[in-house]
């Protein structure tokens, strides 16, 4: 498929014309489609040979787009939250800011110019409270879910989370459904772990956060963690194998960006 300017290729295209706005397919799916968008999404030749519409790719893969999304688990506030909504306007006077800024403007870009068999890369976005690193990460998952129409996943590290995959191991109700949980966030293609260093760091969570950053190291699969911690700082926790497996699966960006309120060009309301 020819690469077009508004979808990359992809044929999904999130439209903002009606707030909050939805995904669709893109204009160059719905200009080459012959089949009118019926089932099973088939043409014909003048000879009467069948074959598939241009647009039965699309049509599945924007099925399988909104399914993505509406299971991903993102805040309501961070939700439908693209690249076009991060500005660099108020840094021209911060060098160091615009930096950092066209550093992740810059990563977040490549998502749409590689192939989901490529994709793999992982990012660690740490720096202080307020600096819009969970929306930054809210940011590369959306993109990553409208480009390749594959599922993803938000998760905040609080307390909340290790007390309900612990608590499944004491209520024979819910017995089991830690490991269920860890399965899917552990074979999920995108994943964010929002606010790492929130949790206990008692043995048992330790070995539950390992267990999970190393099965997706394993299958090289795409991981962008935020905390407010700079990563040396788990050099002595779990053996410091925590340390070396976000090190190897993760670019570490310090976001030194000031208050996110002011960078991006929607609210958050």
């Amino acid at each position: 498929m020819t690469q077009c300017r508004h979808c990359g290729g992809s044929g999904v295209v999130f439209d903002r014309s009606n707030p909050p706005g939805e995904l669709r397919l893109c204009e160059c799916i719905k200009n080459a489609c012959g089949c009118g968008g019926r089932p099973p999404y088939e043409t014909f030749t003048d000879d009467g040979v069948p074959g598939w519409c241009p647009c039965a790719v699309p049509r599945t893969k924007l099925d399988r787009t909104r399914i993505a999304f509406r299971d991903a688990g993102i805040p309501r506030k961070y939700i439908w939250k693209f690249s076009e909504d991060f500005s660099t306007d108020h840094l021209h006077e911060n060098r160091t800011a615009l930096v950092t800024a066209n550093r992740i403007l810059g990563s977040i870009a490549t998502i749409r110019e590689t192939s989901a068999e490529e994709w793999d890369q992982g990012f660690y976005l740490w720096g202080p409270a307020g600096g819009g690193k969970t929306l930054l990460a809210a940011i590369f998952l959306q993109e990553l879910m409208l480009k390749y129409g594959l599922p993803g996943r938000f998760v905040d590290l609080s307390r909340q989370f290790f007390q309900r995959l612990k608590s499944s191991f004491d209520d024979s109700s819910s017995y089991g459904t830690a490991g269920h949980i860890m399965d899917e966030l552990i074979n999920v293609p995108f994943l964010v772990i929002d606010d790492f260093g929130t949790q206990r760091n008692t043995e048992w969570e330790l070995e539950m956060l390992y267990n999970l950053i190393d099965s997706r190291y394993e299958d090289e699969r795409s991981t962008i963690i935020t905390s407010n911690q700079n990563i040396a700082e788990y050099k002595k926790l779990a053996s410091g194998r925590i340390y070396s497996r976000v090190l190897e699966m993760c670019r570490i960006i310090f976001v030194d960006l000031p208050d996110y309120r002011e960078l991006f060009s929607r609210t958050m309301e």
